[in-house]
């Protein structure tokens, strides 16, 4: 599948470009002290020409979950129940960039600023190599009244034509170990 850079996108952005549009797909979360729960999440970047992209996501419990990530998933047939999360903010590049070896791709810094109605606010710091972004934090501001989470890291990657995406969380006192992953499907 061929990938053109939409109109408007500021330069800045191009490295992440593969990431504009709705994405929507099946997922699971578990944690200690959660119950392994199938999930619905659906993320939109998009970008209003300035050098960063807007970004939402909102994550619901899955009425009909499938039986496993693998194989063909009818993302239209999936109901999504209960609101389990929504995150909101914005992913830039910042004006330097890392310089890239002749046996890497080229690699990108970037800064991604993360709010949660729950009462969280991230700063992920991370680097995109082609249809691949790591991101890690353990600056996550809270209000009183917050879950404690210390740390977070993700992973996205576009793998035949899909978002393949993991979260690990450092919270409650635990370790960071895994806490949510899933596949996405472009829609627009």
């Amino acid at each position: 599948m061929s990938f053109a850079i939409p109109e408007g996108l500021a330069p800045e952005t191009y490295p992440i470009a593969w990431l504009v549009g709705t994405w929507r797909g099946p997922g699971f979360l578990g944690y200690p002290g959660i119950d392994e729960q199938p999930i619905l999440v659906e993320a939109t970047f998009s970008s209003d020409g300035g050098p960063y992209l807007a970004y939402s996501a909102t994550t619901w419990l899955l009425e009909n979950p499938p039986a496993s990530l693998e194989g063909e998933i009818d993302v239209a047939a999936m109901q999504a129940g209960q609101v389990w999360a929504t995150e909101s903010g914005h992913w830039r590049v910042p004006p330097q960039e890392n310089s890239a070896t002749e046996a890497d791709p080229p690699r990108t810094d970037l800064e991604v600023l993360l709010t949660e109605p729950t009462g969280h606010a991230s700063v992920y710091l991370g680097v995109a190599q082609g249809p691949r972004v790591s991101l890690a934090t353990d600056l996550i501001a809270r209000t009183a009244s917050a879950a404690e989470i210390t740390a977070a890291r993700r992973m996205y990657g576009l793998v035949n034509s899909e978002l393949m995406w993991a979260t690990d969380l450092a919270a409650f006192g635990h370790e960071m170990q895994s806490y949510s992953s899933g596949r996405l499907q472009r829609q627009e």
